[in-house]
């Protein structure tokens, strides 16, 4: 599938001033490629077909429990040209933030690839309640179907 690069309207900082990003909770995390090229895969008939990067990206993410012990990887999904996924902090105290924990996956898949893939920043929110939970898991686990639709790989669900 070709790159579609679409006009993206300018977002607002989604971030909650003197809110601690790794403090214990529920967070949902988007991240987008370089021009939103298509490195990691493409979608046929609402099924992803990895690249090998996208494989990579998939096989990093799954460490994350294990390099952070306090961390959940509840659910994700690699896209061609983004990822989305749930992470969940568990300690009251000991915590690495949101931000470091996607500073060392989109570090650690650019190494492999030999170049930078990502843009430099990432979406994220904080999940409050249960009903958003269910909806952003929602949203995830249906991206691939949506792909068609999906005109500005809308990362805000609610």
């Amino acid at each position: 599938m070709e790159n579609r690069l679409k006009e993206v309207p300018d977002r607002q900082p989604n971030r909650i001033e003197n809110k601690n990003y790794s403090f214990n909770g529920a967070y949902f995390l988007t991240v987008c490629t370089k021009e939103r090229h298509c490195f990691f895969g493409k979608i046929q008939d609402g099924v992803m077909t990895p690249t090998e990067f996208g494989a990579f990206a998939a096989e990093e993410l799954s460490k994350l429990e294990s390099i952070y012990p306090s961390v959940i990887l509840d659910s994700f999904v690699v896209m061609p040209n983004h990822v989305h996924l749930i992470v969940m902090l568990l300690s009251e105290r000991h915590n690495p933030s949101v931000r470091r924990i996607m500073q060392q996956w989109k570090g650690v898949v650019s190494k492999k690839a030999g170049f930078p893939l990502w843009q430099d920043r990432f979406h994220d929110r904080v999940i409050y309640n249960a009903a958003a939970y269910r909806k952003i898991r929602q949203y995830i686990e249906a991206n691939p179907a949506r792909w068609k639709e999906d005109c500005f790989f809308e990362i805000d669900p609610l």
